[in-house]
């Protein structure tokens, strides 16, 4: 796991609630996300690429959507 990135999670969390966000930690499946104002989940990953201003919210709840869709396909409901 890149150092770098653990680094700016801590910056982007604060980015984020200086922005009047909420964000707190989630572990699901045995691994750390950052649950954004109760809706989203972003990995320690995703909230460095915040800080360093890669991802804007809105583009990290895009992802968000896209991976939750993914994972759907992957895992069809038991019916």
């Amino acid at each position: 796991m890149n150092t770098d990135l653990n680094d700016k999670s801590p910056k982007g969390i604060r980015i984020l609630r200086e922005q009047g966000h909420q964000v707190e930690e989630h572990i699901e499946f045995d691994k750390l996300w950052w649950e954004i104002d109760r809706r989203m989940l972003a990995s320690p990953e995703e909230i460095g690429h915040i800080a360093d201003g890669v991802y804007s919210l809105s583009e990290l709840e895009e992802l968000y959507i896209r991976r939750r869709a993914d994972e759907r396909v992957a895992k069809p409901r038991n019916e």
